[in-house]
């Protein structure tokens, strides 16, 4: 181990060898030693533990999700969404992001929402993408996803 060498706080010349068993600053001999006694030390003030990090307050729940309505995602939707090729290439557009964070932060995310969902093509599609991943079979291939909803159904 490579030790930062201290210097004698007394002399500031002489690495130091010792230190004051009372104010812990280094000295380098007896004559440091006897010289740094001439005047009263004392120990030195306890660091203060850092304060612990101020709990936010807890965020009011947005009404649209208060609504009985509402269906929030179970675990293996995320799951699927998270794991989507199409949605991770559709994130790696930096304007969906920004649009998709500022949703997210607004004060009325309903109105953005409904405004992305006229304005932003890209977020349509995003939206529709969204939809579609969460409303599959796991099993099943978009394929055939397309061929049941046009009410075809998987062939026997």
């Amino acid at each position: 181990m490579d030790k930062t060498k201290k210097i004698c706080f007394v002399c500031n010349t002489t690495e130091s060898k010792y230190k004051c068993p009372i104010c812990t600053q280094p000295y380098c001999s007896l004559a440091c030693y006897k010289k740094h006694k001439e005047t009263p030390c004392e120990k030195p003030a306890p660091i203060p533990e850092p304060e612990a990090l101020p709990v936010p307050p807890v965020a009011p729940v947005p009404d649209y999700l208060k609504e009985e309505s509402v269906a929030l995602l179970n675990e293996e939707q995320l799951g699927r969404i998270a794991q989507s090729g199409t949605i991770k290439d559709m994130l790696k557009n930096d304007g969906l992001r920004r649009l998709i964070k500022l949703i997210d932060s607004s004060e009325n995310p309903e109105y953005l929402l409904d405004k992305a969902r006229t304005d932003n093509h890209l977020f349509v599609e995003f939206s529709e993408e969204i939809l579609a991943i969460i409303q599959r079979d796991p099993g099943q291939t978009g394929t055939e996803q397309v061929l049941e909803a046009m009410g075809m159904g998987p062939k026997p």
